[in-house]
């Protein structure tokens, strides 16, 4: 409701009014922010007291290591700091949790490091003995899990697999708001999502959860939080929610990270939905925190995720309206410096 001022009040104490319950809501959705990142990420390394956290610590230092290997160059004994970590993080992981593909990983970059070293005439038989003793430790009938470390491949490979012509499909792609009545099938879901986990996350630690609605009771619920499908929310066949885990980031200069990573996601997902013929709309999520906190609590999201955004997906019909939404000319966008 809006506040009803006198005629005489003064027109600077209106805006005074205006301005300060503004920057009262801020402060209280600012503090929100910062009380979940401080609460659920590992910024204070003194509390590392879930499986996810430590899992992302593990995949920040293995791929450090990977990414030591993938230089032209890689210099001898590089990385010992990291390895230190590693060989202290991944029996503390073992222990609590067992032995699951992150770790599977991060013993066959470890092994890929050493072999690295002993090319280089450095044999280090401590490394060598822990990662033995690690091993000993994995399900046998996981001991063949080969990713992990580097591999060899060629430019020619590289610009074959990857010869597509993306201006006419990104041209193609528009947000649609008109659908068919037909079913997307869970498949398409599943194979979209699998070509998004492609997608460059912070040293590799991948932090983005897709929940997917179908039925039409949780597909109601989930749209009545936001405000941008009226009137085709309706006629959607699957509603998505894409995520980002706070657990994953480490450090003050790391809090907009789960945006960036969730971002970046979420793109690539709407463009795998596209490649397999399926239309999109996404769906704002640019909520005040007492939404956020209520569509979480109503579909059973952890206080631990940002929601990025939900995704409208359904069948094209065959014939359809799109809004034309012209981009801006590109010297408003390339800018040379």
């Amino acid at each position: 409701m809006l506040h009803k001022f006198s005629p005489i009040t003064p027109t600077f104490l209106k805006r005074f009014y205006v301005k300060s319950k503004i920057i009262l809501k801020l402060i209280f959705n600012y503090k929100y922010d910062l009380d979940r990142f401080l609460k659920w990420s590992s910024v204070n390394f003194k509390l590392i007291d879930t499986q996810t956290k430590l899992k992302a610590l593990i995949t920040m230092d293995y791929h450090r290591i990977e990414k030591g290997l993938a230089l032209k160059e890689p210099r001898a004994g590089f990385g010992s700091d990291v390895v230190g970590r590693l060989i202290k993080f991944i029996p503390e992981f073992q222990e609590k949790y067992g032995s699951d593909a992150t770790i599977l990983v991060t013993l066959n970059c470890l092994d890929a490091y050493y072999r690295f070293n002993l090319s280089q005439g450095i044999d280090n038989q401590e490394l060598y003995q822990k990662i033995q003793v690690f091993k000993d430790n994995v399900d046998k009938t996981q001991a063949n899990f080969l990713e992990g470390g580097v591999f060899d491949t060629t430019k020619a490979d590289i610009l074959q697999k990857g010869k597509v012509d993306l201006t006419e499909f990104f041209n193609s792609r528009y947000s649609i708001r008109h659908f068919s009545e037909d079913e997307v099938d869970i498949s398409l879901i599943q194979q979209a999502v699998k070509m998004a986990q492609k997608t460059p996350s912070v040293c590799n630690r991948q932090s983005c959860k897709v929940y997917v609605f179908s039925d039409s009771e949780s597909k109601t619920k989930v749209l009545s939080y936001q405000n941008g499908n009226r009137g085709f929310g309706e006629q959607v066949s699957k509603v998505l929610i894409v995520t980002s885990n706070l657990e994953h980031f480490t450090s003050i200069g790391e809090r907009n990270q789960g945006w960036i990573d969730g971002g970046m996601f979420s793109m690539s997902l709407v463009y795998a939905l596209h490649s397999l013929g399926l239309g999109t709309c996404c769906l704002n999520w640019s909520v005040e925190y007492k939404r956020d906190q209520a569509l979480k609590r109503a579909v059973d999201i952890p206080d631990t995720e940002l929601i990025m955004m939900m995704i409208a997906v359904g069948h094209l019909p065959e014939k359809l309206k799109i809004a034309q939404s012209p981009r801006k000319p590109l010297d408003e966008v390339l800018i040379g410096k």
